[in-house]
């Protein structure tokens, strides 16, 4: 038979069962201590009814919540104030989701290549403190790889362009030379019918299509090591202590992936990518050693001195040959 009965502190009026009798719980409207009174008959010592009566008190102390779930909390100035400052604090903390390259949920490879590409050159900064800080060298690996690969391509092709213009240009004045000649001479010189393109020139421009193609893929994944190991010897040379080669190479990867699309500018890619580089490898550095550009760009000169100002040399020095400014 059911217990009825009102607590001794709130008057709450309560009504449970009779297994309940000379037990203590808490009243659902005022959380106050309150025993039970007993009933007619006393009740059975049961293992059952003690977890049933503690079930039952777990479920009286929920009460009040849901009844004032609705209800408006009231915060005082200091409170709301320290809520304000922990949101503020929350936005700054840099969220190392990945880069979209790390994200294969967003889309295919070639887009989320792009999508990093871009993200490095236009905007290093937002897109390196996206960047994981672990997870091996496999996925910056597989982008600097996709990187290379399409930059050498295009460099490949305007090579094979520039051969042939430069073969189209050779028969042009040779037939000009044809024109100009006089007299008998003239006449015994063999006249030019048109484009030859013999089978050693076709062998050259083939060669040198594969060269190129091939040679700039290897070169630039080994010169993205040899900058991440050199960062070893230069980031500790400015005060930077914890460097670590892994970190060095996803930044170094990144960079380099992203640049070589500055190949398809003809002419003035070489110097766009001398540019972007810089940015790059400072940007990053920066987000992830949370160290001043300064300190960064040192590291970065350092490092550009003995790996990359070579190879801008030889490179100037071919152009300009080309070109005929040299020679």
């Amino acid at each position: 038979m059911p217990i009825q009965f009102q607590c001794p502190h709130c008057q709450h009026a309560m009504q449970l069962p009779d297994t309940a009798a000379g037990k203590q719980g808490k009243c659902p409207k005022c959380s106050n201590a309150v025993t039970v009174p007993a009933a007619g008959a006393a009740a059975p010592n049961n293992p059952h009814d003690e977890e049933f009566w503690s079930e039952l008190d777990e479920k009286k102390e929920d009460a009040p919540v849901q009844e004032d779930a609705h209800a408006p909390v009231k915060r005082t100035d200091a409170q709301i104030l320290k809520k304000m400052l922990g949101k503020a604090e929350e936005a700054k903390v840099v969220k190392r989701i990945g880069m979209p390259w790390e994200r294969p949920k967003e889309g295919g490879m070639f887009d989320r290549y792009w999508d990093t590409a871009i993200g490095v050159m236009n905007h290093s900064t937002d897109t390196f403190n996206e960047m994981k800080l672990g997870g091996g060298i496999g996925s910056p690996m597989k982008f600097l790889i996709v990187g290379v690969l399409l930059g050498s391509l295009i460099g490949a092709v305007y090579g094979l362009v520039g051969n042939v213009v430069r073969i189209v240009g050779d028969a042009d004045l040779s037939s000009e030379v044809d024109e100009d000649a006089e007299g008998e001479e003239a006449e015994a010189a063999p006249k030019s019918t048109g484009i030859v393109v013999t089978p050693a020139m076709a062998i050259y421009m083939v060669v040198a299509f594969f060269a190129t193609f091939i040679g700039g893929a290897i070169g630039g994944v080994v010169h993205t090591f040899l900058q991440a190991a050199g960062l070893q010897v230069t980031l500790p040379m400015v005060g930077v202590k914890d460097a670590n080669f892994e970190t060095n190479f996803r930044v170094a990867a990144f960079t380099n992936g992203s640049i070589y699309l500055c190949n398809i500018v003809p002419g003035l890619g070489g110097a766009f990518m001398l540019f972007l580089w810089f940015n790059g490898m400072i940007k990053g550095l920066e987000s992830v050693y949370k160290v001043p550009a300064k300190t960064a760009g040192l590291a970065v000169f350092i490092l550009f001195i003995p790996l990359v100002l070579p190879i801008v040399a030889v490179v100037g020095f071919l152009a300009l040959t080309m070109l005929g400014y040299i020679g």
